[in-house]
């Protein structure tokens, strides 16, 4: 059974890190969706970020997945043990680095998205506020109403 133990967790690990490097690749694409996001808000592409929004809920349910999984498996005792072997520590550490800068930069780059989302809203709050001045003016110019009702009285 000793015999087990270690080649268990050595399963474990390399499952482990299997995760990790899809979590990764998950990662890249959805650091390529929110740089897909600013371009078309600020283009002001509302279907195209409709589309894009769709795929980052995606991106993040399969994520979502990962962290299940993986949380089921640091639950499990092998692993843990392995983790504080060198050889355990050299595998994961440079992964969980990687997804770190990931997780920053896409907190960076959402940032950015709701920055210019922000930008858009207000130049449309603005062009609004525009529009009912020019409203306010035309109206100014019309012919004026007609009473509705005669005054019988005089």
């Amino acid at each position: 059974m000793a015999t087990q133990k270690p080649s268990s967790a050595s399963a474990d690990l390399s499952r482990l890190c299997q995760l990790l490097e899809r979590k990764i690749a998950i990662f890249k694409d959805f650091i390529s969706a929110t740089e897909s996001l600013k371009d078309m808000i600020v283009e002001n592409n509302a279907e195209a970020v409709d589309l894009i929004i769709v795929r980052r809920h995606n991106l993040i349910t399969a994520i979502d997945t990962i962290d299940c999984e993986i949380r089921r498996i640091r639950e499990e005792k092998s692993p843990q043990e392995v983790l504080r072997t060198p050889e355990g520590r050299k595998r994961v550490q440079p992964l969980v680095k990687t997804l770190e800068n990931m997780i920053n930069k896409t907190m960076r780059l959402n940032q950015s998205c709701e920055t210019a989302a922000e930008d858009e809203l207000n130049k449309l709050k603005d062009d609004l506020s525009g529009l009912g001045h020019s409203l306010t003016w035309f109206k100014g110019y019309r012919n004026p109403r007609e009473p509705r009702f005669l005054d019988v009285k005089t």
